[in-house]
């Protein structure tokens, strides 16, 4: 019996994280990994106006849910997250950020610094 989310894309993204944080000996990756593990409706949802409140321009931002598009950005800040609102993405770009994939960030910062996870 399969235990935890079973799209594959999922799976293969916790495995990814799993083994970067192994391989660099980084605990942000396995603590993602953990969050991703849990049950869609148990992921966090983070509405773009707390990104706003708790971090500050260049920031790079880890969502392991939802990004939800109420309230707004004062400045750029890179986020990653599983998936996003059409309107928090229109947001996020509209504030000089940009919004990329989790796997897209593991590949640009495999060890992890300067790194934020927001829930």
């Amino acid at each position: 019996m399969v235990s935890g989310p079973t799209d594959p894309n999922t799976r293969a993204l916790m495995n990814a994280l799993r083994k970067t944080s192994i391989k660099h000996d980084v605990g942000i990756w396995k603590r993602v990994a953990e969050l991703i593990a849990r049950p869609a409706r148990k992921r966090p949802t983070v509405n773009v106006g707390k990104i706003g409140r708790h971090t500050n321009s260049g920031d790079i931002v880890v969502i392991p849910g939802k990004v939800l598009g109420s309230g707004n950005l004062p400045h750029n800040v890179t986020v990653a997250a599983m998936n996003a609102s059409t309107s928090a993405r229109s947001v996020i770009v509209n504030a000089g950020g940009s919004l990329i994939t989790i796997q897209e960030l593991l590949d640009k910062v495999p060890k992890g610094t300067g790194v934020t996870i927001l829930i």
